[in-house]
C-alpha cells in the first residue's frame, strides 16, 4: 500500500468575506504559482474560527515558503482587490508581552525592470506573534505575526528616510496592533500612522510610485513621533 506523507502545516488565511465562492477563489489563487507563488493545494473554511478565515494546505512545502515569502497577497474579487492575511499557524505565542523584531530595515539596492531604471532600496520589517498588552485594544487576546516590505529611492533623501524609519522601528513605532480598514478584521498588525510604500509601481492608490511628495509627508510624520 502506497504511503501518503502528512502534508505541511497548514497556513491560515484571513479575508473580508466568507462562502463557496470565495473558497474557491481562495484555491484558485493559492494554485496558481504565477500569482501567490503557490501550487497544488485544498482550502477549507474554519467555521470555528473569526468570520473569513480559510485553511490552505499545501501538497508540497516548498510552495507554502514562496507564498510566505512573498509577504502580501491580495485577488481579484467582482474586479475589486480583496487583500489577504496570512496567518501562518507554525507561530508560537510568546510569553512575554513585546512585539519581537525580527529584522530591522536595511538598504538592498536593485534597480528597477521597466522604463524607470531607477534604483531603490527595500525596507524588511517582521514582528513575532504575541500577545496584546495593556495599552492594545484587547488585552491578552493573541495577535498573528506579519512581515511587510517597503521601498525608497536610493539617493540621498531615501537613504535620510531609510535611517530614520530604522529608528522607528527599534522604538516600536512603526506598528501598532488594531483594525484592519481593508481586510475588515481586527486584532491584527496595522501600520502606526508612518505610512510605507509597499509597492514599486501604481502611485498613491496602490501605496507605490511615482509620488513625488512622498519623502517630505513620511518625514512629517517621523517628525510627529518625535524622529527627525
Amino acid at each position: 500500500m502506497a504511503f501518503n506523507p502528512r502534508p505541511p502545516s497548514p497556513l491560515l488565511v484571513r479575508v473580508s468575506d466568507s462562502g463557496s465562492r470565495i473558497r474557491r477563489k481562495l484555491e484558485s489563487y493559492f494554485q496558481s504559482q504565477r500569482h501567490s507563488g503557490g501550487g497544488e493545494c485544498t482550502v477549507r473554511p474554519q467555521e470555528h474560527a473569526a468570520p473569513g478565515t480559510f485553511q490552505v494546505e499545501f501538497s508540497e512545502r516548498a510552495a507554502k515558503e514562496r507564498v510566505l515569502e512573498k509577504g502580501e497577497h491580495q485577488m481579484l474579487v467582482d474586479d475589486k482587490p480583496m487583500p489577504i492575511l496570512l496567518v501562518p499557524t507554525e507561530n508560537s505565542i510568546k510569553k512575554n508581552t513585546r512585539p519581537q523584531i525580527s529584522s530591522l530595515p536595511q538598504s538592498q539596492a536593485e534597480t528597477l525592470s521597466g522604463d524607470t531604471h531607477q534604483n531603490e532600496g527595500q525596507t524588511p520589517n517582521a514582528v513575532d506573534s504575541c500577545l496584546q498588552k495593556k495599552e492594545h485594544p484587547n488585552p491578552g487576546k493573541f495577535y498573528p505575526a506579519a512581515h511587510r516590505t517597503a521601498y525608497l529611492p536610493d539617493n540621498k533623501e531615501g537613504r535620510k528616510v531609510l535611517e530614520l524609519l530604522r529608528r522607528a522601528f527599534e522604538q516600536k513605532l512603526i506598528f501598532t496592533v488594531g483594525s484592519s480598514r481593508a481586510l475588515g478584521i481586527s486584532d491584527v498588525i496595522t501600520w502606526n500612522d508612518i505610512h510605507h510604500k509597499t509597492s514599486k509601481f501604481g502611485g498613491p492608490e496602490s501605496y507605490g510610485y511615482p509620488d513625488p511628495s512622498y519623502l517630505k509627508r513620511v518625514q512629517e510624520e517621523l517628525k510627529a513621533k518625535g524622529i527627525e
